[in-house]
C-alpha cells in the first residue's frame, strides 16, 4: 500500500516539473549601471518570449554571482564568443536562470 502511495506522489509532482528554454547567440550590448544587483543585456538571437534584440537580465540574490555572470558575459562580448542563455518557459521578463559561454 505504501509502494502506491509513494508511485501516485511521485507522479503527480513530476507533472510539476520545471520547463527551460534557451537560445544561443553573441552579446551585443552589455549594460553595468544596475551592478551588482542586476545585470542587463542583449543578444543577436533570442525565441519567441524574448526575442533577438531585447533587453535580457541576469538577477540573483546573491550579488557575487551577478558579479561573476557579469565577467563571463563582458569576456563573451570582448571576445565575440557566443553564450547559450536559459530562462523559464515562456518568461517574458526574460530573467535569466542558467548562462553558458561556448567555444563556438
Amino acid at each position: 500500500m505504501y509502494k502506491l502511495f509513494f508511485g501516485v506522489v511521485i507522479l503527480m509532482l513530476s507533472n510539476a516539473s520545471f520547463s527551460l528554454q534557451y537560445f544561443e547567440g553573441k552579446v551585443t550590448l552589455l549594460e553595468p549601471t544596475y551592478m551588482p544587483q542586476a545585470v542587463a543585456f542583449k543578444m543577436d538571437s533570442g525565441n519567441s518570449a524574448c526575442p533577438a534584440g531585447a533587453q535580457l537580465k541576469w538577477s540573483k540574490p546573491d550579488t557575487e554571482n551577478n558579479l561573476v555572470t557579469y565577467s563571463t558575459l563582458l569576456a563573451a562580448f570582448m571576445s565575440e564568443k557566443r553564450v547559450r542563455f536559459y530562462i523559464d518557459n515562456d518568461d517574458t521578463t526574460c530573467q535569466g536562470q542558467y548562462l553558458h559561454l561556448l567555444n563556438n
